[in-house]
């Protein structure tokens, strides 16, 4: 495979579209080019499909579900949403064109596309890389900070909206620097100079992945060590039980917490390689098994896609109540009848926040249905309710609020 060549695969890939240089102009695939097989060519096209349908069937049912009910206006669900959108435009994007691009052998999609697709592919990764790290950074003020007034929505909205701007801003070069050509028919880079080029690459890869990686994992680290410092100091007025519970459920937390940085790091640093790789050492082009590894590690990068909205969304418990609620695959009628009665006590109230706010009340209250169909909980006079017997501390709230 030629260096061209090279640069045409990567180029139609999220990371690696700023690869142009000047070489040979024989487009021909290579005799031993193992992609060039049509059955290696249809499994890859098998794992893209998959990737494909599962993204935007995962992604748009988490948008749809925070869109559908104003209670899952919070400010974790919102930056989840907008990690959804991200990936649903990833999924449009990045998934197809990459594989038919190189397939083919040619650019088909005229020349709007040719400078539209790469810089929407650009984007939609800076929004998805950045969206994850806001969440991060969101549940550790929460969790080691916890007394400190919480992300107001209004914050959130700007953070989203700047993320987007930022993202729409920076990835400009992708869409300037491309261009059609023929008699061949390839959508190529053509850069003002290779040392451009290069820092442009290298800024790029700072930014969409190795700034996020140590953000998100220090982020997480802190928590994770925080929640066990945490889980030690409890006061011992708590049944062994409710001990119990709250020992699993952080320990969950921690497996999830560990979870999302090993599948962030495993999903994007593949693909990072190799498109470092190809940037500063230009002979690897040659290497017969090149475009192999590439589209190993492009389906790798793009079926993160599939693993966010679970990570983010299906083990939050209220998201899991909604995707109920939405799926007809699920028995409406298991989770009707608990949310008038104690479903709304395991629910959360009901209110998208994922906050343990049923701990908060007294155990003398009453719960009475308004005309609206609303819960309301009526807090009756009490007397010597003990505040370490069963009422979570501030910080316990915001776990519960943040983490999950």
């Amino acid at each position: 495979m030629t260096n061209d060549m090279a640069q045409i695969t990567s180029a139609s890939s999220v990371f690696a579209m700023q690869n142009l240089s000047s070489s040979s102009r024989n487009f021909s695939y290579p005799l031993e080019d193992v992609t060039s097989n049509r059955a290696v060519q249809f499994v890859f096209c098998v794992f893209y499909l998959g990737i494909f349908f599962m993204g935007i069937f995962g992604n748009v049912l988490v948008a749809f579900v925070v869109w559908r009910n104003r209670q899952m206006h919070t400010v974790t669900n919102l930056f989840i949403a907008n990690l959804a959108l991200s990936d649903v435009l990833l999924c449009f994007l990045a998934v197809p064109f990459t594989p038919l691009y190189t397939f083919l052998g040619r650019w088909v999609f005229g020349n709007t596309l040719c400078h539209l697709v790469p810089y929407a592919q650009g984007v939609s990764v800076y929004i998805s890389m950045l969206t994850l790290t806001s969440i991060a950074v969101d549940r550790f003020l929460v969790i080691i900070y916890p007394f400190h007034p919480r992300m107001q929505i209004k914050m959130c909205i700007a953070i989203i909206v700047s993320i987007w701007v930022f993202a729409l801003l920076l990835t400009v070069p992708y869409g300037l620097y491309m261009q059609l050509e023929e008699p061949y028919t390839f959508c190529e880079e053509h850069w003002p100079s290779e040392p451009f080029r290069k820092l442009f690459s290298s800024i790029t890869t700072i930014l969409q992945f190795i700034v996020p990686f140590f953000v998100i994992a220090f982020c997480y680290i802190c928590v994770s060590i925080k929640l066990k410092d945490r889980a030690r100091a409890k006061p011992g007025s708590k049944t062994s039980k409710r001990e119990e519970v709250d020992r699993e459920r952080k320990r969950r937390t921690n497996r999830m917490l560990i979870a999302m940085v090993v599948i962030f790091g495993v999903s994007w640093l593949p693909l990072n390689i190799v498109n470092i790789v190809n940037d500063f050492y230009s002979p690897a082009n040659d290497w017969s098994y090149y475009r192999l590894c590439f589209f190993i590690t492009h389906c790798l990068a793009m079926s993160s896609t599939c693993y966010n909205p679970i990570l983010y969304a299906w083990l939050n418990d209220n998201f899991r109540k909604e995707f109920k609620q939405v799926l007809p695959c699920f028995s409406r009628s298991s989770d009707d009848t608990p949310r008038t009665k104690e479903g709304c006590k395991s629910d959360k109230i009901c209110n998208g926040n994922n906050t343990m706010q049923e701990t908060l009340l007294p155990s003398n209250t009453t719960r009475v249905q308004n005309p609206e169909g609303y819960e309301m909980i009526i807090l009756e006079a009490t007397t010597n309710v003990s505040k370490d017997q069963d009422q979570p501390s501030s910080s316990s709230k915001d776990f519960d609020d943040a983490a999950l």
